[in-house]
């Protein structure tokens, strides 16, 4: 009736230990994973939203003492210039990619024009 585990024992019980605890991660991220796959599209508006008008919040103020605690534990998210411009720095590249077709477009018909005017100018 000895309560101490063998090296070996102790070494068994940790791994069964880590591989309940594994288990229960990888649940909780299989829940959290198909949460955000169910719910994509609004998370994206709702994030996006908060991004360009953090000034619109939707809580509401009461003193009602049981949602009191819940509100100090939510940190104020509050925006300034150089978080505007780090995201606008990470969406260049897809402004670019959307951008590319207009300018293109424009400036064959630009191209286009200025050929014609040259080669069919009409003289006075």
């Amino acid at each position: 009736m000895n309560n101490r585990q063998t090296p070996l024992e102790k070494l068994i019980s940790d791994k069964e230990r880590i591989q309940r605890q594994c288990r229960r991660q990888e649940q909780k991220l299989n829940e959290d994973l198909s949460y955000i796959q169910e719910n994509a599209g609004n998370l994206l508006l709702s994030g996006m939203s908060s991004l360009l008008f953090p000034g619109n919040k939707s809580t509401t103020k009461t003193n009602d003492k049981s949602t009191a605690p819940v509100a100090a534990a939510a940190p104020s998210l509050a925006f300034g210039i150089a978080d505007y411009l780090s995201i606008a720095k990470g969406m260049i590249p897809i402004a670019w990619d959307l951008a590319q077709p207009f300018i293109m477009s424009w400036g064959v018909k630009k191209a286009k024009k200025w050929f014609s005017n040259l080669l069919f100018k009409k003289k006075k």
